[in-house]
């Protein structure tokens, strides 16, 4: 008897350490991730930040972490700052419930010479997320189906829940070999919409598998299937996808095999005639 106490003691603690090595992965300083991408009509090297699920709440991402990863992401200078979705909601241990406005009042000190700029992700209420984001000054100012001109490019915004025909009609017709970049969520958004025009996607969603184990992979894909590329940049069906793994969780507090992170892309100008490969981040 004592031998299966002292057994089921020691699973207890193993227990216990393998979940506060998770939690500790999941609330660490992100590490930031850095990939060159060549992109076709570009004039010159453009760099983005790329931000995303946040996921907001108790007990790995409190307002006070929240603000020290802004901080970050301004220290890295780039010219634009993208934030890809999913900043509220997701949790199952956040009490007191966090509310919407400290969610997304950190972003309001982003700065970035070309701009801040956000789409929703699938856990973000879109009424509310709008109306809290209007009385912060606009920043990050937030893309529901639309499209800005940048300069050196144009810039869509997807909207979470929206299809093939809404992206279709937020790039005009092009001017000269202007880059076409689609922020979206969902990185298989290319299923529902096949026949988009854009230079490259960029997205979150996959946490990069949240918890990735030794030879078993990611638990999710038991019950979702097989993810395909789960992070870093990806070529499906043509399109040019870069994912972020992101830098909250959702659900359990905790990551394995999938620090949290920030994405620093440099994207290069490619000359209309040239080819170019997709290069894993480096």
């Amino acid at each position: 008897m004592r031998f299966i106490t002292r057994v089921l003691a020691l699973l207890a603690l193993g227990l216990i350490l393998l979940l506060g090595k998770g939690v500790w992965n999941a609330t660490r300083d992100p590490v930031v991730v850095r990939a060159t991408i060549p992109v076709a009509g570009l004039t010159r090297p453009v760099t983005v930040a790329l931000l995303s699920d946040t996921h907001s709440g108790h007990p790995d991402m409190p307002r006070a972490r929240l603000e020290r990863i802004v901080a970050q992401a301004n220290a890295l200078r780039p010219d634009l700052i993208l934030l890809a979705g999913d900043y509220h909601g997701g949790k199952t241990l956040d009490w007191p419930r966090t509310k919407l406005e400290t969610a997304l009042n950190p972003f309001a000190a982003l700065r970035a010479p070309l701009g801040v700029f956000a789409v929703l992700g699938n856990h973000d209420e879109p009424g509310w997320t709008r109306w809290v984001l209007r009385r912060q000054g606009g920043t990050p100012r937030l893309l529901v189906n639309e499209t800005v001109d940048l300069g050196p490019l144009l810039l869509g915004g997807a909207d979470s829940l929206s299809r093939s025909v809404m992206v279709q009609r937020m790039f005009p017709a092009r001017h000269g070999r202007k880059p076409r970049l689609l922020l979206v969520h969902e990185p298989d958004y290319w299923r529902w919409a096949p026949n988009i025009a854009v230079d490259l996607t960029l997205s979150g969603h996959t946490h990069g598998g949240q918890i990735v184990l030794p030879l078993v992979g990611t638990p999710w894909e038991w019950f979702t299937g097989p993810m395909g590329c789960r992070r870093g940049l990806c070529t499906a069906d043509n399109h040019r996808i870069f994912i972020t793994s992101g830098v909250g969780t959702s659900w359990l507090p905790v990551r394995f095999g999938v620090p949290p992170e920030i994405a620093l892309l440099t994207l290069t100008p490619l000359p209309d005639a040239g080819e170019g490969g997709d290069n894993p981040p480096k």
